[in-house]
Parts: structure tokens; sequence; C-alpha cells
């Protein structure tokens, strides 16, 4: 059977995770040399957006080293049943964690290790990553081949549908990672643009005025491009109650979807900073 291996970045929690018999590794988080914390070990979502409240430099998040990955694909290669690793990576466009993944590969193998391992590149983060997550947890309990795994999520990746808005792009620019979104002087402009996760990268596809219309965008888009009935994530940064009002809208569209609130995790949410609201869905 196919052991399904990922990190921390897929912003599934460990009460997630289990269930489905997946190994997650934890990302990192550094608020300074001395102050490091294991990702949604040491430190949870909404710890972190308290903590980005009064940082005047924003906290650093590394994915895991080439020791982490050996030790982990040891560990999943140790399970009972386990024929082969598949190891889901987060976008490469992103973060080294693809490339370290695989060097962790090849090292093992020049130990000896004998478990086959697959490393794929998502091309998502967070819950996006999540949804390619799950599925292949889903076909590797219904006994596919890591190869066959890999076919069927290059069909499912391209229609990973991951839509949201922020209140402000301040953490972005901040952090450097406004590159791909034109609108760079929104805040001062009062519009807010609304982001997509797609081929790997973050971008704009419209302006609205205001975070409460960029919100129905949101919402919008899932009208027009979901497929009905299926698992939604509905993720938020320190937005519990619109997320909750956001729910609900969405089951008024699609009273058959399977909707799952989360926290925006500190991979993401160290950028996005509180007040980010999206939707992750299987779209047409």
């Amino acid at each position: 059977m196919v052991h399904i291996l990922t990190s921390s970045s897929c912003d599934l929690t460990p009460d997630q995770i289990e269930p489905l018999g997946v190994t997650m590794i934890p990302d990192m988080i550094a608020f300074g040399p001395g102050e490091q914390y294991r990702n949604n070990i040491e430190i949870d979502a909404p710890t972190l957006y308290k903590r980005l409240e009064g940082c005047a430099e924003l906290p650093k998040t590394a994915h895991p080293n080439l020791e982490q990955y050996m030790q982990a694909l040891r560990a999943a290669a140790a399970v009972p049943g386990c024929t082969e690793v598949l190891c889901l990576c987060l976008t490469g466009k992103m973060s080294g964690s693809y490339n370290t993944a695989q060097s962790a590969c090849r090292l093992l193998e020049e130990e000896g290790f004998s478990t086959p391992v697959t490393v794929y590149d998502t091309q998502q983060v967070s819950y996006g990553q999540a949804v390619m997550v799950i599925e292949a947890a889903r076909l590797a309990k219904a006994g596919l081949s890591a190869a066959a795994i890999v076919e069927r999520l290059e069909v499912l990746r391209p229609h990973v549908g991951v839509y949201f808005a922020m209140e402000s792009l301040a953490n972005a620019r901040k952090g450097g990672r406004a590159g791909a979104i034109r609108v760079l002087a929104a805040d001062l402009l009062r519009v807010k643009p609304i982001l997509v996760f797609k081929d790997g990268l973050v971008s704009d596809i419209g302006i609205v005025r205001g975070f409460d219309h960029a919100v129905d965008r949101v919402i919008e888009l899932y009208r027009q491009r979901a497929v009905f009935g299926g698992d939604v994530f509905l993720f938020h940064a320190d937005r519990a109650e619109l997320a909750g009002q956001v729910a609900d809208r969405v089951r008024a569209i699609d009273p058959d979807a399977r909707i799952s609130i989360g926290w925006v995790g500190a991979v993401i949410g160290i950028y996005t900073g509180p007040g980010c609201l999206g939707l992750a869905f299987r779209q047409k």
C-alpha cells in the first residue's frame, strides 16, 4: 500500500491528518534566532496571529530540512503494509521543499533504502495542497499504486480552485510575496484584488472596491466554477465570525457542499496577516 507523506504547509490539523493515515512533517517558524517553533505542534494559527500584531519584522518560515525528510521517509516506509511512499510537496515555485525531498531520496538510495519513493509537486500550498493530499490518501486506501495516484493528481491539479481576498497587502509586500499581484497600491487606492493560486503562484484576477465586495466576488466565483456537492475548504486568517457567515452563503448556493472551516496556517498566514478569507474546492 502507498503511504502518503506531506508537510504542514497543507494547513490540515493533526486531528484532520490522523484519520487519513498521512504522515505530516512540520515546517518551522522563527521569530528570531532563539525562538523557533514547529508548525501545528508548538505554535498554532490563532497564536501566530496574536504574535504578528506586535511584530515590526515578519517571522521567517523554513520547509523541513534534508535530515527531517530522510527521517520522515524512513518512518513512512516502516508503517505496516507500506510498499511505496508518495511525498506531496508544496509548490516548488515558492519553496525548496520539492528539491530537498528529492535530495533526501537520493541519499537514502545511496544508503540502500529499498522502498520506492515518488516525490510530487502539487503546485499548491495551504488548502489547495490539502485538496490534493486528501485525494491522494483516498486513492491510496483504495489500493492504487503511486504511479496511478500521480496520474489522477495530474488530472485533478488544474481543477483545484483556490480563490481568496485579503484586507491588506502590507505583509505580502513586507515579506516579498506580492510580486505577481499587479495592484500593489491596493491599500492606498482602497481597492482589493481578487486572488487566485494557480500554476504554483499567487496572482490577481480582478479588483473591487472594499473587502466586503471582495468576499462577495470569491463567493460568486464558487457559484460559477465549483463542482457542486464536493468538499470545500473555507479558510480564514483570524476572521472566524465572517467565515461562519460565508459558510451559510455557500450552503445557500450548494446545499450538498461538505464545508470545512479552517485557519490559514503559518506558512501563508505570515504573508496574508489577519484578515484573509477564501475558498478551496474542485472546479469545473
